[in-house]
């Protein structure tokens, strides 16, 4: 995303009115701040110079209501400034954050994927902040610098020429410092977020992993990498920081030579000015100069802006790739096939040729760390498939947004996520429409008539046990009623009764389900239905069709005692 990718996300969810608003307000009561320096340096002076000189002609009403009404007058807009930004910024971060959710469900499934350590909620919450406060924090103070800067420059080009182009000079300078230090600054913020994800990974993961890391006595080890990432996120900000305190060193630097500047070419003119006038000019210089004196803040602000902006594009596409869609009802047309092309296996110079499409039953097995798990996530588009291997509905399916493949392909994995709610949200994250009849048919077809409804399962499913756990994510899987559904290891935990009641009722609850079934070796006779197919990972099979790939589709289904078995060495 370009620079300006900040503004163009914030016109999407703020009213051009409502930032409007808070920057004319914003730079009124910064033009009523600087004014009341300004006036209140040359009415002390004069009221001074009138005390000397004895003159009791002169009136100080005049100037003293002044002072007090821009007193006033920056009070009250600096109060209501901060009301309209505050909402404005509130608005837009709820806006913003509902936006983002709902594109959250357009993301690939690989992409899906590389949010789930935590990333996602960044983007929804740190980046989401720096986006939304963009008006208030950047836009009004900046506007309101530069705005008064200029007026500055006008009013004291019209005192005296060449007193506003000295100062104009030094004006340019200041803001050539800015630059720099902005560039500084840069450099070590983008070294700064990526250290912070860093360390946001690191304690996630030692967060959900501690009951592991305790029992292996590496929580010294977890603690030493959450330090060390740390360190690395406190050293890039104290640079950051450092290049910003010496851009505003520079200012400050130059501010006093500015106004040196002023005091001295207004005392030093043919006629000279008078004093309280003088005093009034370079005050009013100083106030322009404490305002662009956050120019580096604000600009380190502007870039943060923009950076969170770039993360947030995956979320905030308007244009996603097409991807197959399944209406409700029992007329809905064909759903697209699952074509497997070609695919490598591991360890087996014949690649997998199949399609998955209408009744069947495909059975993959091998010991551990054959790959079984990699080849159902490269099935459902979690792990990329190379090119043209993996396709649905002609378009390879890593590339689909995660709604488009859910409608055709559900992937249980052998430790599915469960959320830290009750049964009955968990299943309906499948179905939001079903009814308690409807969730309590499907817990008594995975066995889990007797968990009630509104039990919560903890965090993870924690307070669950593993084997209600691999059912309850079936379960949820099966209320989706996928086209193709993938289940990893979905019998471990279970013994052999309820394992065998488990796959029954799936295949009576999914009669025209395509199923992919990741078994261990000794479990292969579990599956009361004729598998179609079998892939076997890591060791020899069979052959009884002579080919190195089988299809899977309904024209094979329709034969009960044909069996396929795939070479995969």
């Amino acid at each position: 995303m370009k620079r300006t990718g900040a503004w163009r996300l914030l016109r999407t969810v703020v009213t051009r009115r409502a930032v409007l608003t808070g920057t004319v307000l914003a730079g009124a009561g910064e033009l009523s701040g600087a004014a009341l320096l300004g006036v209140s340096g040359w009415f002390l002076t004069t009221c001074a110079v009138v005390t000397l000189q004895a003159d009791t002609t002169w009136s100080w009403l005049y100037p003293s209501g002044a002072v007090r009404t821009l007193a006033l007058a920056r009070t009250g807009l600096r109060y209501l400034e901060r009301l309209v930004s505050h909402r404005t910024l509130l608005t837009a971060a709820v806006a913003l954050r509902t936006r983002l959710a709902r594109g959250a469900a357009g993301l690939t499934p690989r992409e899906l994927r590389g949010q789930r350590d935590g990333t996602l909620l960044a983007r929804l919450t740190t980046d989401v902040e720096t986006v939304a406060a963009l008006p208030a924090n950047v836009c009004a103070p900046l506007v309101a610098a530069v705005t008064t800067a200029c007026l500055v420059e006008i009013l004291l080009l019209w005192a005296m020429p060449l007193l506003g182009a000295a100062e104009l000079v030094v004006w340019a300078a200041g803001l050539v410092c800015a630059r720099r230090a902005h560039r500084r600054a840069r450099a070590q913020l983008a070294a700064a977020a990526e250290a912070r994800a860093t360390l946001r990974t690191v304690l996630l993961g030692s967060r959900a992993a501690f009951d592991e890391l305790r029992c292996l006595d590496a929580v010294p080890q977890a603690r030493r990498a959450a330090t060390t990432a740390m360190t690395a996120v406190e050293t890039a900000e104290w640079a950051a920081d450092r290049a910003d305190r010496r851009g505003r060193l520079a200012l400050r630097l130059l501010a006093a030579v500015g106004q040196a500047s002023v005091l001295v070419i207004a005392l030093c003119a043919v006629p000279a000015q008078p004093v309280a006038v003088v005093v009034g000019e370079v005050l009013l210089t100083a106030a322009g100069w404490e305002l662009l004196e956050r120019l580096p803040g604000l600009l380190r602000q502007l870039t943060q802006a923009g950076d969170a902006a770039g993360r947030l594009a995956p979320l905030t596409a308007e244009e996603r790739p097409a991807g197959p869609h399944r209406p409700a009802g029992p007329d809905r047309p064909a759903v697209p096939s699952l074509a497997v092309t070609g695919l490598p296996l591991p360890g087996s110079s014949a690649p997998l040729t199949m399609t998955l499409a209408g009744p069947g039953l495909l059975l993959v097995t091998g010991p551990n760390g054959s790959g079984k798990s990699t080849l159902l996530g490269q099935l459902a588009g979690r792990i990329p498939a190379p090119a043209e291997t993996v396709l649905l509905g002609g378009t390879p399916v890593h590339e689909l947004p995660a709604g488009a493949v859910a409608e055709t392909v559900v992937l249980v994995e052998a430790d599915d996520w469960l959320a830290d709610d009750t049964v009955a949200a968990n299943l309906r994250q499948a179905a939001p429409a079903a009814g308690t009849a409807a969730l309590r048919a499907v817990l008594e077809a995975v066995g889990l008539s007797a968990l009630p409804l509104d039990t919560s399962v903890g965090p993870g499913g924690r307070l669950l046990s593993q084997g209600q756990r691999r059912r309850l994510a079936t379960a949820r899987a099966v209320l989706r009623r996928p086209a193709v559904l993938l289940l990893d290891e979905p019998t471990a935990g279970l013994d052999r009764p309820t394992a065998e009641a488990l796959l029954t009722a799936l295949f009576r609850e999914l009669p025209e389900t395509s199923v992919v079934i990741a078994v261990q070796e000794q479990h292969l006779g579990l599956p009361a239905r004729q598998p179609t197919a079998v892939v076997r990972l890591g060791g020899t099979a069979d052959r009884s069709d002579g080919g190195t790939a089988a299809p899977l589709g309904a024209g094979l289904s329709r034969s009960a005692d044909r069996k396929a078995a795939v070479r995969a060495r």
